[in-house]
């Protein structure tokens, strides 16, 4: 027996997305892990070391982190402060909820924005990082998660405060 209220399975893009996103982590994090114990392998067995491996491990710290945040943020479990939230009626709830959820979205607007002017100047004034790839593909990861984290802030907001809206009514 199916509950009426549980939602409906995500479209298959959006399915596809999200096996995107965490397939990508998967791989971020497992490589992440491999080049660090090759590094250690490396330095103490043979006294060796590759040198573009600490500046790709430290970029796959940063990618790792902000499609984990991606993530959190489609499932509804990033960073929040709710005490208020607590002691308040459900409608109250659902209104201060997607209140908030747009002032997210709003920042995360913001930041893609921000984001997006940033790498134009660092295509403008090219700096190269490990093995000559320019560092400007490596900050793709900032509009890129922003864009997609204000996309969810703001359907997240507009479903709470459309739920809000039916609440009112009934």
């Amino acid at each position: 027996m199916s509950d009426a209220n549980a939602p409906s399975p995500p479209p298959l893009f959006l399915r596809l997305i999200h096996r995107l996103e965490e397939t990508a982590l998967v791989i971020l994090v497992g490589s992440m892990v491999v080049l660090a114990i090759s590094q250690i392998i490396l330095r103490n067995l043979f006294s060796v070391s590759l040198l573009w491996a600490e500046p790709l491990i430290r970029h796959l710290v940063l990618w790792s982190g902000f499609i984990g945040a991606l993530i959190a943020t489609r499932e509804n479990k990033h960073i929040r402060i709710d005490a208020i939230l607590r002691v308040c009626s459900p409608r109250i709830r659902l209104l201060l909820d997607g209140l908030s959820l747009l002032l997210s979205a709003a920042i995360c607007l913001l930041l893609t924005w921000v984001s997006i002017q940033f790498l134009r100047d660092e295509r403008s004034y090219p700096t190269d990082t490990f093995l000559h790839l320019p560092a400007w593909q490596l900050q793709l990861i900032f509009p890129l998660t922003f864009g997609g984290m204000f996309l969810r802030f703001l359907h997240q907001a507009g479903r709470r405060l459309s739920a809000c809206a039916r609440e009112r009514r009934a």
